[in-house]
């Protein structure tokens, strides 16, 4: 289950207002506190935004877990849609089988694989479970430098 009370911790500890923190984000005080309070769930673009603000990994702000080293340099959808594929194929899990998981369609995953649409913070946060890695790890681009 996804634990949001971090972020509010996170913003407090850097005396920064909820204003501040929108501002930060570019969007308004009333949809961060609605992130904030776990009532809509915080985009993973905005969600990379915000531990990259601070330097800290996305799984700490989620409390996943307590090493708050950032682990990702970039946000980019293709990036993460390759590291997607390459976990399923590692864990020998089908596209219908990781559909049926995460609950979506099957043209859905392909969608995330091509890195066409962004994937949600539920899901992503499912499937780092799934596969048992980070959140971090899931979006980290340092595998596709290596290739280059």
């Amino acid at each position: 289950m996804l634990d949001f009370k971090n972020i509010k911790s996170i913003r407090e500890d850097n005396d920064l207002s909820q204003k501040e923190i929108a501002n930060i984000l570019n969007v308004s005080r009333s949809t961060y506190s609605l992130w904030k309070l776990g009532i809509n769930i915080i985009p993973l673009s905005y969600l990379y935004k915000f531990a990259t603000y601070f330097g800290i990994s996305i799984d700490y702000v989620l409390g996943n877990r307590r090493c708050k080293k950032k682990n990702h340099n970039s946000f980019d959808l293709k990036v993460i849609g390759k590291n997607i594929k390459r976990y399923r194929l590692k864990n020998h899990i089908s596209q219908e089988n990781l559909a049926i998981l995460l609950n979506v369609s099957q043209p859905c995953i392909v969608r995330y694989e091509k890195g066409l649409i962004e994937i949600s913070t539920t899901n992503i946060y499912k499937l780092a479970k799934i596969f048992n890695i980070s959140i971090d790890k899931l979006i980290d681009n340092t595998l596709e430098k290596q290739k280059m």
